[in-house]
């Protein structure tokens, strides 16, 4: 797992900054970690996965809702959602249950 943890950990961390805008470097961490947890416990999607990018990408979004909607940050989930290049049907499910097994959109 550490493997794992240090070839994505930077790109998640990245994501998880510019997608929160937070400063906080302790709140990021913890997110980015949670995130890569969760990537962790879906290693065998994510390996089956032609295009890994893309499911990253949506686990990522998926937590990153999850944590602005959980903190009444709705003004920037309704920003993300206006400039996000993913159909506006999926954030719902999206924001919902990021630790879910169900398959992302």
């Amino acid at each position: 797992m550490k493997e794992f943890i240090e070839s994505y950990y930077p790109q998640v961390f990245s994501a998880v900054t510019r997608l929160t805008r937070l400063n906080t470097g302790q709140e990021l961490d913890a997110l980015t970690r949670e995130i890569l947890d969760d990537l962790w416990a879906k290693k065998t999607t994510l390996d089956a996965e032609p295009r890994q990018g893309v499911f990253i990408y949506k686990v990522v979004l998926a937590h990153v809702l999850a944590y602005l909607k959980a903190s009444g940050q709705d003004e920037k989930v309704a920003s993300l959602q206006q400039i996000l290049p993913i159909s506006p049907t999926n954030y719902t499910q999206l924001g919902e249950d990021p630790l879910s097994d169900g398959n992302l959109p």
